[in-house]
């Protein structure tokens, strides 16, 4: 990973975990103790790890091992849902357009209409809140396929997610809007960032083909629910 690229996505982070800009510069072990927060979140950029929530969950997860995995992350949390992720980021434009002349719709109506056509677990993946910039693919009848969107972190990052309808996948459809969204946030002046389950390996390997580098890792705890 290109050296400039990593500081500026690390001094994102740092600031979205409400840490000092250089916390993360430096290695070791990095704490921010917020008793307002609902989430426990572990960042893990080579030998840096920030870990950021309310007491006592920062100190129970501060104490396992140096490397510590989803579950016991989750444990030591209190056993709430828990979110491992693989953090990629996108170093130069890669062309991995397989569709030719592609249909795309920015209209949050055909959004909404792909994640109704996924089942809700996969609707996840692109998050609660509707994305700054979205493409939709569509057939020829205007039925949206997949869709890459991503949303501003500190203004700094692009926080690309894609989504792809279960019978339409493997078809080079996510690596087309991909493609189109991961170059609208380079021209942008922004560093894309791919979040992957760590046990997805076809979104990992969609990553990889769209031009992503695995740079780091974030486990999330959501304390809110069960």
């Amino acid at each position: 990973m290109d050296p400039h690229l990593s500081s500026i996505a690390t001094l994102a982070w740092c600031r979205e975990l409400g840490l000092a800009d250089d916390a993360l510069s430096s290695g070791g072990l990095v704490t921010n103790v917020d008793d307002t927060a609902t989430t426990v979140r572990v960042l893990r950029i080579g030998d840096t790890v920030a870990v950021v929530g309310p007491e006592p969950a920062v100190s129970a997860v501060t104490a396992l091992s140096a490397d510590p995995d989803e579950g016991a992350v989750r444990s030591a949390a209190g056993g709430y849902a828990a979110r491992a992720e693989v953090l990629c980021l996108c170093p130069e434009w890669t062309d991995a357009v397989r569709v030719e002349d592609p249909l795309i719709s920015h209209d949050t109506a055909d959004l909404a209409e792909l994640l109704r056509r996924c089942p809700p677990d996969d609707g996840t993946e692109v998050g609660p809140d509707v994305p700054d910039r979205a493409f939709v693919l569509l057939d020829d009848d205007h039925q949206p396929l997949a869709v890459a969107g991503y949303r501003e972190l500190q203004s700094l990052l692009a926080d690309v997610r894609v989504l792809t309808t279960p019978e339409n996948r493997r078809l080079g459809l996510g690596a087309t809007v991909a493609t189109l969204c991961t170059h609208e946030a380079l021209d942008a002046g922004l560093i894309p960032l791919w979040r992957a389950r760590h046990d997805n390996l076809a979104a990992r390997g969609l990553a990889a083909v769209s031009g992503y580098v695995e740079w780091g890792t974030l486990i999330t705890v959501r304390m809110s629910a069960r």
